[in-house]
């Protein structure tokens, strides 16, 4: 009695001989597509280059955006995911108000010691307060023997402020409570004005000059992580003791609020950080706030929603390129379709199914879109690299799923504009195509 084979026995060979047939069918769609590139390089490259323009487009500004709002976020969170900015404009200090806010009073830091007595769940107050970049006419400038800066920014901060912020320290310390109520002349340096003071020597017990007067250095701060393209203006200031400004620069008003929260309760302490400010400022029930609270989860959330805005618009401009290439790929395989009738003509006559034809025609367009997709994605790559070079510090890296989205776009464009061509190729009729000339 012979056994017969057993439907497990027989799935193996039939599963590799499917494999090996779609495996024959892809090499022929890529044999046939390189043909096709070969035998007409300036029609197929005016073909695909609004395929890659498309890709380049949504790579590149998916790549800045997505590496912008990464260290933008890092850039907040380092000041302290449980406290609460306050401000009497909205927006970055240093920038010029809008016409709305110009005329809104600063807030004044004793506002704090009001905040950190009365709110149950803060649990320390810092204050920030931003000396102009010109004084008296003239710009602040920072000398240390036979150096000097004048890209730095002076700011008082009260004695709670670095531990409110978590600032780290490469050198030395920050200001004792003592120095900090005598208002003395001691100095916390960022990074890059240490390095151009002193360049790679030590900071600590050293002095620079400013505004006519000596400071000693206390302590030098690491690099700061996160920034706008790679630079944290944290990087670039003098702290300096609170009182020691309101003696020495009487034009600072310019005053920022860090309200730390106990954990787990920042919530409840934006709220009474709120209340207060508004009885402070003596505003009325009716009256909007005359100040900004905001929190860095806020911050970004504001981030990703212009971040959104913006890469809408460019994707739907990038969607107008991978139209164009889409309609350029369609009028090659209008063409090829065209030039291989004869050719379809004799694999009907030889058993080929209409489906393969499609199959086939649909994989060389998707291959011709891919071959647009894989050339925007090295322009993207090689012009975030010429970005990073240009800006050190910031990294314009694409991210992975830029380049799956960009290449899966690029495909995707193929196979709808080859659809047509494919399915016109698939219903020749035998007979006629072999009298095709």
């Amino acid at each position: 009695m012979t056994l017969g084979r057993t439907p497990a026995a027989d799935l193996v060979p039939r599963t590799h001989r499917r494999l090996k047939e779609g495996l024959d069918v892809v090499l022929e769609a890529l044999r046939r597509t390189h043909d096709s590139l070969a035998a007409n390089p300036l029609r197929s490259i005016l073909a695909v280059l609004g395929i890659v323009i498309g890709i380049v487009t949504v790579v590149l500004v998916a790549s800045v955006l997505a590496n912008v709002r990464n260290s933008v976020a890092l850039l907040f969170r380092e000041l302290g995911t449980d406290n609460v900015f306050a401000y009497h404009r909205s927006g970055d200090p240093y920038a010029p108000p809008s016409e709305s806010e110009a005329r809104r009073l600063p807030l004044k830091p004793a506002f704090a010691e009001v905040i950190a007595r009365e709110a149950r769940h803060v649990r320390d107050v810092g204050v920030q307060l931003i000396v102009p970049a010109v004084v008296n006419g003239q710009a602040v400038v920072a000398r240390a023997g036979g150096s000097e800066s004048d890209r730095v920014f002076v700011e008082g901060v009260s004695y709670p402020y670095f531990d409110v912020v978590g600032a780290e320290f490469a050198e030395g310390r920050p200001f004792t409570e003592l120095e900090s109520r005598a208002g003395a002349r001691v100095a916390v340096l960022g990074a890059n004005v240490a390095r151009a003071l002193f360049g790679s020597r030590i900071g600590v017990g050293r002095t620079l000059l400013l505004a006519g007067e000596s400071w000693s250095v206390v302590g030098v701060q690491p690099p700061r992580k996160g920034g706008f393209f790679g630079e944290n203006r944290n990087d670039n200031v003098i702290f300096i003791p609170l009182r020691a400004v309101q003696r020495r620069f009487s034009e600072a008003e310019a005053t920022v609020l860090y309200v730390r929260a106990k954990p787990g309760e920042r919530e409840a302490a934006y709220v009474e950080t709120e209340a207060i400010l508004r009885r402070l400022r003596r505003l009325g029930p009716d009256e909007a706030n005359d100040f900004n609270l905001s929190t860095a989860d806020q911050i970004i959330q504001t981030l990703d929603q212009v971040s959104a805005a913006v890469g809408l618009a460019t994707f739907a401009l990038a969607a107008v390129s991978l139209v164009i290439g889409g309609i350029g790929i369609a009028n090659v395989m209008i063409i090829a379709v065209t030039e291989r009738t004869r050719e379809i003509g004799v694999r009907r006559a030889l058993g080929a199914r209409r489906s393969e034809i499609r199959r086939q025609f649909l994989l060389e367009a998707a291959f011709l879109s891919c071959t647009g997709g894989l050339a925007g994605v090295l322009v993207a790559s090689l012009l975030g690299l010429l970005i990073t070079l240009v800006a050190p510090g910031f990294s314009a890296v694409a991210p992975v799923w830029a380049v799956g989205s960009g290449l899966g776009a690029s495909v995707l464009t193929g196979v709808v504009a080859g659809y047509l061509p494919a399915r016109r190729a698939a219903f020749l009729d035998p007979v006629e195509a072999l009298r095709y000339e």
